[in-house]
């Protein structure tokens, strides 16, 4: 099965500070709805000033980003 419900991701940088690194975070165990890769996107997006409600199929950020 190809798909991205469990992809691996490593993301360099801070976004100026807006972005805690040094961190690993873990969301095998976490429901589908609470691990959406369009919730990463999401929250980096709003990290960056995108502000938006929705990207994709996520209608919100990943908690604990």
């Amino acid at each position: 099965k190809h798909d991205s419900t469990r992809v691996p991701l490593l993301t360099m940088g801070g976004l100026s500070g807006k972005f805690e690194t040094g961190r690993v975070l873990d969301f095998a165990d976490k429901a589908e709805e609470e691990r959406k890769l369009c919730s990463l996107y999401l929250t980096l997006m709003n990290r960056m000033g995108i502000e938006s409600k929705e990207f994709g199929d996520a209608t919100q950020p990943l908690a604990g980003i």
